[in-house]
């Protein structure tokens, strides 16, 4: 039996499909857990958040898993069900409101000990607090172009966005880094 990694995920998708059994799928989830992780967490911020965001898109890549075109890339159509997954819940928390003191409520909300520091290949290095103040509009399409080099195009593709609006945001996205730089070293 060839080890999971020289498998396609096309084959490991066939082969769950004709079974129906679980199990057949966990070799997907170990192969993109830690990449989705990393995505999540880019945009979200921190550690908790990140590993909802990844639980409940394996959940829906598993339970939605009919809808993926074979033959196309299933690691972007799952990073789209992160990404989706990831905005959805950074529109609940734009709507929550802290019962207690609003101070403690950012405080915990901002606090360092939360930080995702512990994945692997996880490494924006100073630029990681840099890129936590970009918007996550900013975020994900710095993190996207420069993190995982994709094109133009297909970032375009992926956030559904005309290439204008991607070149403004990139645009946008390296003056604000570029400015927080420089309040830093001040």
């Amino acid at each position: 039996m060839p080890e999971t990694k020289e498998i396609s995920d096309d084959t490991l998708i066939e082969n769950f499909l004709k079974t129906g059994n679980a199990a057949k799928f966990e070799p997907l989830v170990r192969r993109y857990e830690k990449f989705a992780s990393v995505y999540a967490y880019s945009l979200l911020g921190n550690e908790f958040d990140a590993q909802d965001a990844v639980a409940d898109s394996f959940l829906k890549a598993f339970t939605k898993i009919r809808q993926y075109r074979m033959g196309s890339s299933f690691k972007s159509w799952f990073l789209k069900i992160v990404h989706n997954t990831c905005y959805d819940l950074l529109r609940k928390r734009k709507k929550q409101i802290y019962l207690d003191d609003e101070e403690v409520g950012e405080a915990i909300k901002n606090d360092e000990a939360l930080s995702y520091d512990n994945i692997e290949n996880l490494n924006f290095g100073e630029m990681k607090q840099l890129l936590l103040k970009l918007s996550p509009d900013l975020r994900s399409v710095i993190i996207l172009r420069y993190y995982y080099d994709w094109d133009y195009q297909k970032i375009c593709k992926f956030l559904d966005i005309p290439m204008g609006t991607l070149s403004s945001r990139l645009n946008r996205a390296c003056k604000k880094l570029k400015s927080f730089m420089e309040e830093q070293n001040e």
